[in-house]
């Protein structure tokens, strides 16, 4: 299976690339066997940077709260969208969401409630979440040198890549589509975390790796003793999301050998690998991200990979903050 995450021997990222031989893959067919543990971090400095330095943030109360409505029968579709219009800044991002092109509804949803019964509760869900972590880290949207819309256009990007990979897959997955848009949104959302916890210690080292040709998760790691994966999965660890999202956001840029051995980490690996290059307009890099080993050890084929690249390439130009 190839995977060729930025920091490991391979094509350098974002470069046109030829067709890779296939790595050997150790099962014949897609099996999930259980995530790697997260690695724990090996050094007293990293330990006292993320105790002592780092905030991890709760999950928006909002977001709970639907998750919980979501669980109990005796809740609806209108009562969860009354709850998302009891906070107006909130609801007015997710009414802009849900009424983007992407979603392609036939009328202009006009409540959170009319949103809630159109798209369902899983799907608004997801909706909410990305509204709530987009405003909980407003203040940053204003930070020189630090392109945060960029950061969220690819998460949401990744999201959409990852659901829609999950779709397509005749593998037996752990997780629904819905949660690998979860994986996908917030794969690299350490990033932001860091830079809201250490400001411009973070800055400096997010400015230099683009700058100096090293991927920013291994300079993260030489200079902090750990990185935005890690800070990632400890969220997902807070907010009591599946093992499976942890392992996923985890190991998203590696060890290969992580990627290799669980479907779940190999396909956000490569939903993040897609959209770079399709949001770089490298199509055909895109389509040569999945080779015939990675076809199937995800479950898809030829005709899936082609009609991924399309909907991420739609994706992309329908994409709403």
């Amino acid at each position: 299976m190839t995977f060729k995450p930025e920091g490991i021997p391979g094509p350098i990222e974002g470069e046109p690339v030829a067709r890779p031989k296939a790595l050997v893959v150790r099962q014949a067919t897609p099996l999930l066997i259980p995530a790697p543990p997260i690695r724990s971090m090996s050094t007293f400095r990293a330990k006292q940077l993320i105790r002592d330095n780092l905030s991890i943030p709760t999950l928006p109360a909002v977001v709970q709260k639907i998750s919980n409505m979501i669980q109990d029968p005796d809740s609806g579709a209108a009562e969860i969208g009354m709850l998302v219009a009891d906070d107006a800044p909130l609801a007015a991002k997710v009414l802009r969401i849900a009424n983007s092109a992407y979603y392609g509804l036939r009328e202009r949803c006009l409540s959170t409630e009319q949103a809630t019964s159109v798209l369902g509760v899983k799907v608004l869900n997801n909706v909410v979440r990305q509204a709530a972590v987009i405003q909980q880290f407003a203040h940053l949207k204003d930070c020189p040198g630090f392109d945060i819309d960029d950061i969220w256009r690819h998460s949401i990007l990744v999201a959409h890549a990852s659901a829609e990979i999950a779709r397509r897959s005749t593998c037996k997955l752990d997780l629904t589509p819905e949660e690998f848009h979860v994986c996908g949104l917030l794969h690299d959302l350490g990033k932001v975390i860091m830079l809201d916890s250490m400001g411009t210690e973070y800055l400096t080292v997010y400015q230099e790796a683009p700058a100096i040709g090293e991927p920013l998760h291994i300079l993260e790691e030489k200079r902090f003793g750990f990185n935005h994966t890690d800070v990632g999965a400890m969220v997902s660890v807070r907010w009591a999301l599946p093992a499976q999202v942890s392992a996923a956001i985890q190991y998203h840029h590696g060890p290969r050998e992580s990627v290799q051995e669980d479907p779940v980490v190999a396909l956000i690996a490569n939903a993040n690998l897609v959209s770079k290059r399709v949001s770089e307009d490298q199509h055909e890099a895109a389509a040569l991200t999945f080779d015939e080993a990675t076809m199937s050890f995800l479950g898809i084929d030829s005709e899936a990979v082609e009609g991924i690249i399309e909907y991420v390439d739609q994706a992309k130009a329908e994409l709403v903050l």
